[in-house]
């Protein structure tokens, strides 16, 4: 039974969106699509930043509950418009992009799109970026910064906290705390690296890089996330855990997943302590059937029967049909443990 039910759950887990919002979702409703960023100079040595940009400006869209189409959703977008990643759009040729996504029965319903376009010369870097209202069809302005390259992560966290002033959705936080939550203490080869990984569609790759990552910035809790959720998807738990325990920070946006993989993790490996503790944390981001029902296992094997039970039925009034909660149920009812 026990390892069914766990990789029901991993499978739940992992399934999930990457970077699901952790905190209060003041974005929530919102949906974006975030086209790869065009290279004005054309300068191919950094044509790795065209889908960096788009990414981590994803990552900061999702910070504040917003959700972003994800990239293999927009790959197959561009690919049946018969695009490159990065190709320079007008603005009427984004909008026809964004009415495609919006007909696709299968595909996100983004209501807003965001251009983006970087120029570095002489190691002075400009990023810009405007939104654009697919509902109505208007664009704003655009919002820019220039800078140094090496200071690349602040000058685009500055650039995404303007453009979501611009386009009117509410940041909570201090401004000087939000752009430390998704800065934080990364030179610009390791955040290279971790974008470069994050492009990549092969898990062997991507792990390579990532590890690549940790080792320019050890304790990188980005990278490390990352990695770690590929180890789990291939049930490698003991090289799962290190991870995890390696980052030096909760990753933001990441935080409520990370400590749901922490959870899983712990109960692969038999820590129902460290399981119930780590879904405990994941429960103070965000109320998830998820959440209820790795604590609840972890009450379970630690015999507390009773508020097992009640984390189920916490679980139950989220979603009755949470993946794990049928196989929880019987274990309760069997009055055994997993």
């Amino acid at each position: 039974m026990k390892s069914i039910l766990a990789s029901t759950l991993v499978i739940a887990l992992l399934s999930a969106a990457v970077g699901a919002p952790s905190a209060a979702p003041s974005g929530a409703g919102r949906t974006y699509l975030v086209l790869p960023y065009e290279n004005v100079a054309e300068e191919p040595s950094l044509d790795w930043l065209s889908t960096c940009l788009a990414f981590t400006l994803g990552e900061y869209l999702k910070g504040t509950g917003s959700r972003v189409v994800d990239d293999e959703e927009r790959a197959v977008l561009y690919e049946g418009s018969g695009l490159p990643a990065g190709a320079p759009l007008m603005l009427a040729s984004a909008i026809q992009l964004g009415r495609k996504m919006r007909s696709r029965s299968s595909a996100s319903r983004p209501d807003r799109l965001v251009l983006g376009r970087f120029l570095v010369t002489d190691g002075a870097l400009t990023i810009s970026a405007r939104s654009i209202d697919l509902e109505g069809e208007k664009a704003r302005p655009w919002v820019s910064r220039e800078g140094r390259l090496t200071d690349l992560l602040q000058l685009q966290n500055r650039v995404a906290l303007e453009l979501l002033d611009d386009d009117g959705v509410p940041i909570r936080g201090s401004r000087a705390s939000i752009l430390e939550r998704h800065s934080g203490d990364v030179p610009l080869l390791a955040f290279e690296t971790y974008c470069r990984a994050m492009a990549e569609t092969d898990s062997k790759d991507r792990l390579r890089l990532l590890r690549r990552a940790v080792r320019e910035r050890p304790g990188y809790p980005k990278a490390l996330y990352q990695a770690a959720r590929i180890l789990v998807r291939s049930e490698r738990w003991s090289e799962a855990a290190t991870m995890l325990d390696g980052a030096s920070a909760e990753p933001h946006p990441y935080e409520k997943d990370f400590h749901l993989l922490r959870a899983t993790v712990a109960l692969e490996q038999d820590d129902p302590g460290k399981a119930a503790e780590a879904a405990r944390n994941a429960l103070r981001y965000a109320d998830t059937p998820r959440g209820h029902v790795l604590l609840a296992r972890a009450l379970l094997a630690t015999g507390e029967r009773d508020a097992a039970r009640a984390e189920m039925e916490a679980a139950e009034a989220l979603d009755p049909n949470a993946p794990g909660l049928d196989r929880l149920r019987q274990a309760l009812s069997d009055n055994t443990t997993e």
